[in-house]
């Protein structure tokens, strides 16, 4: 298959600064997000009982799971959280408390991937020089929030987040075809393509910094041997949170440095870009061993 070529980099393969050739992790990670929405379908129109419900609350292999933010809500709601529920709860805690936090937004979160592709359209809309570069917001914004959003549900008793919670509206317009309520997603998508950068992810999303809370004891993470960075700052604008590279220029001792912040999805954009192979996916496990 011919590789098409996106500048000076192949879509698919990546060229290291020694002249080795290495697989990108981005097709992967799409394809991912794509065949987990493409198992929730099939298992609706076609009763496969494989993977049921949404991204929101579903069952695998008739394991129950539940989003970590959707979860505490019900809590703050209805005072009380039903046996089916804590059992997903437990289980998509101890998943991602190992994946990594917020990998969820990146490889699984079906407007996280929606979102990606908004920002490659501005990025080729700035290009052409049709549009001029949006403004980022405070990645601080989404902890008060979340809070909101519980204090909501907590006294009016309803599920507040749920009414405007991207990720269950995304999927469940994919899975059932509730195609009115895509004018929110149009909505926010129209703010993050011409205004603010990845709004919704990076401000506002509850379940996103819920997630981001696990990455702080999470084994897996990403790696930067900062002995091989020359500080060209190419990885700085393919991040989705750049604050989180933030370490990987302010260590003199180049002893390297794992990504702990809340904000980094695991995305794996920094090691695609990276020529010089200063960054990996690692465990930090080898510590304790």
């Amino acid at each position: 298959m011919a590789l098409k070529k996106q500048g000076d980099h192949h879509i698919w393969l990546r060229k290291n600064l020694d002249g080795t050739v290495s697989a990108k992790i981005r097709p992967i990670r799409w394809l991912v997000c794509l065949a987990l929405a493409l198992c929730f379908v099939l298992s609706y129109y076609f009763d496969l009982q494989a993977l049921e419900g949404s991204m929101i609350a579903s069952r695998l292999m008739g394991f129950h799971m539940v989003d970590l933010f959707s979860g505490i809500e019900v809590i703050f709601s209805h005072g009380e959280i039903a046996t089916n529920l804590s059992m997903g709860f437990l289980l998509v805690t101890i998943i991602y408390a190992i994946l990594g936090g917020r990998t969820f937004c990146s490889w699984a979160c079906p407007y996280g991937l929606l979102s990606e592709w908004g920002e490659i359209l501005h990025k080729k809309l700035v290009e052409k020089k049709l549009i001029k570069k949006r403004k980022k917001t405070s990645t601080k914004w989404k902890f008060y929030i979340a809070a909101c959003f519980l204090l909501s549900s907590f006294f009016s008793g309803y599920l507040v987040y749920q009414y405007v919670n991207l990720v269950g509206i995304t999927s469940r317009i994919l899975i059932y075809g509730l195609f009115e309520t895509a004018i929110i997603i149009v909505f926010i998508l129209i703010i993050e393509v011409f205004f603010l950068q990845r709004f919704w992810c990076r401000t506002v999303c509850p379940s996103g910094a819920t997630f981001g809370l696990l990455g702080k004891i999470s084994p897996i993470k990403i790696f930067a041997q900062t002995s091989r960075c020359d500080k060209c700052g190419s990885c700085s604008p393919e991040c989705l949170s750049p604050e989180v590279l933030k370490v990987v220029f302010t260590d003199k001792e180049k002893r390297g440095v794992y990504l702990t912040s809340t904000d980094c999805t695991m995305c794996g954009k920094c090691i695609d870009v990276c020529n010089r192979k200063v960054f990996s996916y690692d465990h930090r496990l080898k510590k304790i061993i």
